[in-house]
């Protein structure tokens, strides 16, 4: 009688789990105003082909689909980021994420050496000179050669940080400045970034 009662109590937690999971993931799906919404999400009928197939496969199954849901939500942005790729897109489309993207959001690491609410300056990870960092804007711009008219007072804020923070680092005799543009430019990133160089003689011409 107690092993029946025992069997009787595990399948009702497993039937729960099945409710809530099933519900979860079409909330995950359709919850409108979400900044995240991730490329895996449970479906009601999935979660039950997978019980149906067995207690254990189904919560491993389940174990997999939370775990990779949680991983999507990871590269989530703030709000504020969220604004403005929405106003980036409604110029320039929908350009995929780059590594800049990732900087902007704080996903990955880097050496941040100025923040305002239009751009990032951070060091370059392969310094090309004693002094190399970079100067993005916030909103992802592909190129140069793709910026509109309009965002001429962005483009000019751009230079006027990329000169204050040279002064900063102490660049007083000089330095160059860099934007790559398409493959002939051998632009890498598709992120409009300025290259800021110096602390050493550069040489004519470039490349």
């Amino acid at each position: 009688m107690c092993i029946y009662r025992y069997v009787r109590f595990l399948s009702s937690l497993l039937l729960l789990r099945y409710i809530w999971c099933s519900f979860s993931g079409a909330f995950i799906m359709t919850r409108p105003g979400s900044d995240c919404k991730p490329r895996l999400a449970a479906q009601p009928g999935a979660l039950g082909a997978m019980y149906a197939a067995g207690p254990v496969r189904y919560a491993l199954n389940v174990t997999f689909l939370r775990t990779a849901v949680r991983a999507q939500r990871t590269f989530c942005t703030r709000k504020d980021e969220v604004s403005l790729a929405e106003d980036a897109s409604k110029k320039y489309g929908s350009p995929a994420p780059t590594i800049f993207s990732r900087v902007i959001d704080r996903t990955i690491t880097s050496d941040i050496i100025h923040e305002d609410e239009k751009c990032l300056a951070f060091r370059d990870v392969n310094p090309q000179a004693p002094v190399h960092f970079l100067v993005i804007p916030k909103i992802l711009i592909p190129r140069i050669s793709a910026a509109h008219d309009d965002e001429a007072l962005l483009l000019g804020h751009l230079l006027i940080v990329a000169k204050n923070v040279a002064k900063k680092e102490g660049l007083t005799d000089g330095y160059r400045v860099v934007i790559n543009d398409g493959k002939h430019g051998a632009q890498s990133v598709y992120h409009l970034h300025i290259h800021v160089l110096g602390g050493r003689q550069m040489r004519w011409p470039p490349g």
